[in-house]
């Protein structure tokens, strides 16, 4: 199916351009401009509202707890094992949930979702849209980094199991004896007499030690970042620091070692001691800094819906409108190692789309219509 937005105010470059068109075909943008001769099997008035790339959360649990089910319907933390590599979110996602409704009338069309944060190898991150009735139509990318956990999280959940590890030195000990014993693991895999034995948690981290895919490291305190960062240097790997509560206090350092941060949740209360450095000013001084930032609501620590309030807040703290909605749409796609597919309204690129009555990061501004790879969500 052929869809065309007609007189619709497109974002492109930073800006919004009133009176033009945009073709969709077979799940691609096939055209952006005022001159457009092409017909459509449907075609759209949008009457000059805004139309913008879908939104991307770079930072989600999304699909692995279905709200209302308590323990039944959660499967985003394995905590009885610290070291669990090769989990992977396709196993677990529950693409009929509510939230994946939710977050399409969020206008998010490109998720990243991992496990949650209670062992320091949490496992594997997958690319996901928003759409699909199960999780292999909706997969972009199944292995797209590892999910690394510092601070107090792995901390406390394996102290309260009376296990090791029990102190932060204990979780940076424990990541670096597995990486040392992964290293060992490729070096006997690539070495003539090749493997005795497959491990899966090691098969898992591979791609990881080659400089596939990063460490996404969560990290709320700037010492806890440090040490991601420290490690990652130790063992030449790729990193995107998650969170990031403090990660302005170091902005120029992340900018000199073009670390990235997927920053938030900014909306959520000091309710834990690793949140008390947050500041609303955090995304601004970071991108100042020149720091690739993108934001999240980090579900289900906040609702999907908060991930356009969190780009209204950073403008009310001084970012500008700009920056703010690159935050949400190119940033993270850069970030996902998507850039060239997703985040901007682009020929060539995915068919995603979201059409609002009015400035997207205007709170009052309702989104009408969400498309996804040229499939019609009306709301």
């Amino acid at each position: 199916m052929s869809i065309l937005f007609d007189n619709v105010r497109v974002y492109l470059t930073g800006a919004f351009f009133p009176g033009q068109k945009v073709l969709i075909e077979k799940g691609k943008i096939a055209a952006v401009g005022s001159k457009i001769h092409k017909t459509a099997d449907y075609t759209i008035d949008a009457q000059k509202k805004y139309l913008i790339p879908g939104l991307i959360d770079a930072h989600t649990h999304l699909g692995l707890t279905d709200e209302g089910y308590g323990y039944d319907g959660s499967d985003f933390n394995e905590r009885y094992n610290p070291v669990t590599p090769h989990v992977r979110p396709l196993d677990g996602l529950k693409m009929r949930s509510k939230v994946l409704d939710d977050a399409r009338r969020a206008g998010i069309s490109v998720c990243m979702v991992c496990p949650g944060s209670t062992n320091p190898i949490a496992g594997q991150c997958s690319l996901m849209k928003t759409y699909g009735n199960s999780a292999d139509v909706g997969l972009i990318v199944e292995q797209a980094g590892i999910k690394f956990s510092f601070g107090e999280n792995p901390k406390n959940q394996h102290a309260k199991n009376k296990r090791f590890p029990a102190t932060r030195m204990g979780v940076a000990a424990l990541i670096r004896e597995t990486l040392f014993k992964a290293q060992d693991y490729l070096d006997q895999k690539n070495s003539k007499k090749g493997l005795r034995e497959r491990c899966i948690e090691y098969e898992a981290l591979i791609p990881l030690l080659e400089g596939k895919v990063p460490m996404r490291a969560h990290a709320h305190r700037l010492d806890d970042i440090m040490t991601a960062v420290r490690i990652s240097e130790e063992f030449n790997l790729k990193i995107v620091i998650e969170h990031g509560t403090e990660a302005h206090l170091i902005s120029d350092v992340l900018a000199k070692k073009n670390i990235p941060v997927v920053l938030g949740p900014i909306l959520i209360p000091d309710l834990k001691f690793e949140l008390t450095g947050r500041v609303f000013e955090s995304a601004k001084i970071l991108l100042d800094a020149g720091v690739n930032v993108a934001l999240t609501c980090d579900y289900p620590g906040l609702p999907v819906e908060t991930l356009r309030i969190a780009a209204a807040m950073a403008i009310q703290f001084g970012l500008d409108e700009k920056r703010a909605l690159q935050c949400i749409t190119e940033n993270p796609a850069k970030i996902l190692g998507l850039d060239h597919r997703v985040g901007q309204i682009k020929k060539g690129y995915d068919g995603d789309v979201a059409l609002f009555s009015g400035s997207p990061l205007d709170i009052r501004s309702k989104l009408e219509m969400i498309v996804i790879d040229g499939e019609i969500f009306q709301f």
